[in-house]
């Protein structure tokens, strides 16, 4: 296995800012969720591959916490360094793996540990090692943030990127990087188009198809050309975080907390039936057909009575 593990390497990711790693938010979320944040803004926060290292570098400059972050990507690692020095934040940015990270005998303990869509396009292997890194070094009380792709919003498009991953790996990697991305969307759309019956069980498909146009090469690159490739549900995920001591406290997206915005009167009823909160948690994106999750978790959550809540 070369360096890159499997990761799509050939194009660069995007230049993105993601306001849900903001820890002011972090903090909002968990007080919406009607648990206690931390009792501070500040302290150490690490960024789990950081991308072109946008948002880390835009919190450092605008924060007074400490924080680090990890890309094995050496592209990437350049572009943020180059951020960092022409903003003079401090922010300690590296070039390791995950397990190269994790292993390290100079690393302080966190306050928050965010990862930003990488659960979805990383090994087995990889979410043990995080896992693991969260369980050692998340201080008691510190937030964790992931996002990650699940069902059941995912279900119909799997065909997709199976189809499109194939092409790229037989055909994509001998025409050049960015001809083989647009030469495998197109491969599939055409594939799915002379496919009558496929279009007529799904219906989603050619929109979704479509929508490929309007979407950067890097963008489908990474998100459907890696060789590790895993939709998830909240029940999958929230059992292996359970490993690292955390607890769900709630989203980042916060209309998502107010109910009648989400659910009809039917799927609120349902809900307010359900006492258990991964059956409720996963029962809410079947109902919304959910494609992407942004959640919160705490380690040593406490839940803030609810004459205090109000009081906030």
């Amino acid at each position: 296995m070369s360096w890159s593990e499997g990761y799509f390497t050939d194009v660069n990711y995007t230049h993105g800012y993601y306001k849900q790693l903001n820890p002011a938010l972090l903090r909002l979320a968990v007080l919406a969720g009607g648990f206690a944040p931390p009792q501070h803004d500040t302290g150490n926060y690490l960024e789990l591959g950081f991308g072109q290292g946008v948002s880390v570098n835009f919190h450092a400059a605008a924060t007074s916490a400490t924080y680090w972050g990890i890309d094995f990507n050496p592209a990437h690692v350049a572009n943020a360094r180059e951020l960092a020095a022409a903003s003079g934040a401090a922010v300690q940015l590296s070039e390791e793996s995950f397990g190269e990270f994790a292993a390290r005998a100079d690393l302080p303990d966190f306050d928050y540990i965010v990862l930003h869509g990488i659960w979805s396009w990383i090994s087995n292997e990889n979410r043990d090692t995080i896992v693991d890194l969260i369980r050692r070094k998340l201080k008691t009380g510190g937030i964790v943030y992931v996002s990650y792709n699940v069902y059941p919003g995912w279900a119909p498009y799997v065909p997709i990127r199976q189809l499109m991953s194939l092409f790229k790996d037989k055909v994509g990697d001998i025409t050049g990087a960015e001809r083989g991305i647009s030469g495998a969307v197109q491969f599939t759309k055409d594939v799915f188009s002379a496919a009558a019956d496929y279009y007529k069980d799904v219906p989603a498909l050619a929109q979704h198809l479509e929508s490929l146009d309007s979407r950067d090469t890097s963008y489908i690159a990474h998100e459907y050309l890696n060789a590790d490739w895993k939709i998830s549900t909240f029940a999958e995920v929230s059992a292996q975080l359970s490993g690292a001591k955390l607890t769900y406290a709630g989203p980042t997206r916060l209309l998502e907390n107010i109910a009648p915005f989400r659910f009809t009167p039917d799927g609120q009823k349902m809900l307010s039936q359900i006492g258990d909160p991964v059956l409720r948690e996963t029962t809410k994106d079947f109902l919304t057909n959910q494609m992407f999750r942004c959640d919160v978790y705490l380690k040593g959550a406490r839940r803030i009575p609810h004459g205090e809540l109000l009081r906030l």
